[in-house]
């Protein structure tokens, strides 16, 4: 009989040997990946394709309002659209970095992208992403603490509740931070699927909305021709943003018009003084209650096509969002409610070195 630690060491060092053996053996240094997507980015998220050394990509994105009113506003087109301008340039042929500017409150976004591991020796493409990003738009946060009468006069008190209430955020406030990893696989000569497990951090954060916050994009495209490719994404969080600017005056809103929910402070009040009863408070406050509306699961589909150092992409979205710092915060429309934005993202590398063969560019 074999004693089992003699067993569990022969094991241990068979593991070990197959693992050195393995990733010891002669490989390409650098190896170059194959070839997942058509282009750098995703409909949302980057994607695990490399710039390359020396060269340099431009995109422009583009988000339109929304379509649900039809012909009323040529599908959105005529609503302000929210557009960006990025350049992302390649330090190497696994690194690269980048700069992005988004008209969606005046955002400005610092990137970076580097190749852990390539398909072509291990079952999956790996990179790591992150950014930092800086909001410059003028932002405020309205609370609802103070509605008292501070001079006897309507219009004079609520300019002054109303600056009391209200915080102006710093650049400081308006800082956030994302990092993912970008996990690709190639499964066939058409079909490519990323996820990209993703953490991000703003360093102010709307009430009852935790600054740190985590998700998981998934997309991928299916190969139509050499040049014509059907894409999809979605980012899914376990948390979104609500709509409104304070929760506590959103989650007051009833199904009626001009009828609110009763604070703490008015039910105690309002029982010792006699002014509210027991079936206001039930009306109010049960029976027309209404819970916060939070943002939606952002989900595209499109189609891109490359035409020889451009690639197009055009889909349909629910989300107007573009700074990958805001992608968690949830998408604006409802697919449910026939609601949905048109959009576009272009693509356009220039070579600065020694031309590579890729299949794509």
């Amino acid at each position: 009989m074999i004693h089992s630690k003699t067993f569990k060491f022969k094991y241990l060092s068979v593991i070990v040997s197959s693992f050195f053996l393995v990733f010891s053996s002669p490989r390409h240094a650098d190896p170059v990946p194959q070839t997942h997507f058509m282009g750098t980015s995703l409909l949302y998220m980057p994607s695990t394709e490399d710039i390359g050394a020396k060269n340099l990509v431009f995109r422009f994105n583009h988000r339109f309002g929304s379509a649900k009113p039809g012909s009323d506003n040529f599908l959105g087109l005529d609503e302000g659209a929210n557009t960006q301008l990025s350049l992302d340039y390649g330090i190497t042929d696994r690194w690269s970095v980048g700069i992005a500017r988004t008209s969606q409150f005046k955002t400005y976004e610092a990137r970076t992208k580097f190749r852990l591991v390539s398909q072509d020796w291990f079952p999956f493409t790996v990179s790591l992403f992150g950014v930092a990003g800086q909001e410059t738009s003028d932002q405020s946060l309205i609370f609802s603490y103070y509605t008292r009468s501070w001079t006897g006069n309507s219009t004079l008190d609520n300019r002054i509740n109303g600056g009391l209430n209200t915080y102006e955020l710093t650049d400081q406030d308006k800082r956030s931070y994302m990092g993912s990893l970008l996990i690709s696989r190639k499964f066939t000569d058409r079909i490519s699927i990323q996820a990209s497990p993703m953490y991000t951090h703003r360093n102010f954060a709307p009430y009852n909305i935790s600054n740190a916050r985590t998700g998981l994009s998934i997309g991928g495209r299916f190969k139509i021709t050499s040049r014509i490719d059907i894409s999809f994404e979605s980012i899914l969080t376990p948390k979104r943003d609500y709509f409104g600017d304070n929760y506590s005056v959103e989650s007051q809103k009833t199904t009626i018009d001009g009828i609110t929910q009763l604070t703490g402070d008015q039910i105690n009040r309002g029982l010792m003084a006699g002014s509210v009863s027991m079936n206001e408070i039930i009306l109010k406050n049960l029976i027309l209650d209404k819970s916060v509306e939070h943002r939606f699961v952002p989900m595209g589909m499109g189609v891109d096509i490359e035409t020889g150092g451009h690639v197009f992409q055009f889909f349909v979205s629910n989300t107007r969002a573009l700074a990958h710092t805001q992608l968690l915060r949830g998408a604006d429309y409802d697919y449910s409610k026939k609601e949905f934005s048109l959009g576009f993202n272009i693509l356009r590398q220039f070579s600065f070195g020694e031309e590579k063969e890729k299949e794509n560019w």
